[in-house]
């Protein structure tokens, strides 16, 4: 699972600017659309444009990135749930050679029945993971800076308090050795217990290209629970909304966290 800042509604302004791909936000909702980066061209040299993207998408082929040639017309989309940083340097990439190979930018799209060409699409190599055991979801829908958002797992926990401070120190290690970047909670006393909701994630991805790092939640969940379990924790929160974990965040690891908190 990929883990970190991402951008799905707004565009990530001061940070990235493009003179031929324009930015559509995600529709979210019931109708469900990724954000997608998009750029239509005409070049003199169409085959030849054609064979310098494919050498992009080789170089980096976890975006998922397509296109639609037609004659001299070439629309790309680079398109996401969530696009990280490495979506935006492939598009960066993909201007340049877009300037090498003279190309026009075109409000024209190509014609109905083009091949849509599937040049890049991420492989995933960690076991996939359903929502609904001890880690959930969480973070993604709150914007940070430049319209940032995150994708976070989140443990919602109690234990004793006097088991808090070693139970997250222990964390802090699962989540170094898992290469999570970002671990924070909130907490709430309740009687002689302490709810938690702990947060992990990761920074940025992909700058300038740099692999994407994926994180093993099947492996990491494990470790949790065995951590737990050993300091005396339970999931859920115990004393009902006047105790829910609030009080925070208390930071354990943290990276570019303009863009997370």
């Amino acid at each position: 699972m990929l883990l970190g800042v991402y951008w799905y509604y707004g565009f990530p302004e001061g940070l990235y600017h493009f003179d031929f791909f324009t930015f559509r936000p995600g529709l979210g909702g019931h109708a469900d659309g990724p954000a997608e980066l998009t750029a239509t061209v005409r070049a003199p040299e169409p085959t030849a444009l054609l064979a310098e993207v494919r050498v992009v998408a080789d170089r980096y082929p976890e975006a998922y990135l397509f296109a639609e040639p037609h004659e001299t017309l070439l629309r790309l989309r680079l398109g996401d749930y969530a696009l990280s940083d490495y979506s935006f340097h492939v598009a960066t990439e993909l201007e340049k050679v877009l300037r090498r190979q003279q190309a026009v930018a075109t409000p024209e799209r190509p014609p109905a029945g083009v091949p849509l060409l599937r040049l890049a699409v991420p492989h995933d190599p960690t076991p996939s993971y359903r929502y609904g055991g001890l880690l959930g979801t969480g973070g993604g829908s709150s914007q940070g800076q430049y319209h940032a958002e995150h994708h976070a797992l989140r443990l919602d926990c109690h234990l004793p308090q006097t088991e808090k401070a070693a139970f997250l120190h222990v964390l802090a290690g699962v989540s170094e050795q898992a290469g999570l970047e970002v671990l924070y909670y909130f907490d709430q006393p309740y009687r002689n217990l302490v709810n938690l909701m702990v947060l992990f994630a990761n920074g940025r991805q992909g700058i300038n290209g740099q692999a994407l790092r994926y994180t093993d939640v099947v492996a990491l969940e494990q470790a949790v629970q065995q951590q737990l379990t050993a300091y005396g924790g339970k999931p859920d929160h115990r004393g009902g909304a006047k105790s829910y974990p609030e009080q925070g965040p208390h930071i354990l690891r943290m990276t570019d966290a303009e863009f997370i908190l």
